[in-house]
């Protein structure tokens, strides 16, 4: 089992960062660009927070790094979706890190789509501040 801790702790080192959202999709449609403009995503260890404008959503995550594709759950930690699992799947390449996961609790996705109830963020990380 320590195998598996310490595989899930180096998944969550390769995704922590700043990040801006390069692609958002919800139901196969684009998010409006004004959502887009304001949208920043931190994960730092198990925490992750989506910055919409100024209002801030927070989350732990669990991942999955052993599966394929990769398991990421996302767990709000305030709001009406405290208590709630949005299971999801996520791959790293070139610096950008895909994930689609659902936010309901149901399946976990199967493609690195966004139909139907999935959510698709294509993130990029965020030139670092000199």
């Amino acid at each position: 089992l320590a195998g598996v801790a310490l595989a899930d702790e180096k998944a969550l080192k390769e995704l922590e960062g700043s990040y801006v959202v390069t692609v958002l999709e919800k139901g196969g449609k684009a998010a409006p660009k004004e959502i887009m403009d304001g949208l920043k995503v931190s994960i730092k260890g198990d925490a992750l927070t989506i910055t919409v404008g100024g209002d801030e959503k927070k989350a732990k995550i669990k991942v999955d790094g052993a599966k394929t594709p990769a398991t990421i759950d996302i767990l709000p930690s305030d709001g009406p979706e405290k208590g709630k699992t949005f299971p999801g799947i996520y791959k790293v390449e070139k610096g950008e890190v895909t994930i689609v996961f659902h936010e309901k609790e149901s399946d976990r996705p199967k493609e690195f789509k966004s139909e139907g109830e999935g959510m698709l963020m294509k993130l990029k990380k965020a030139e670092e501040k000199k």
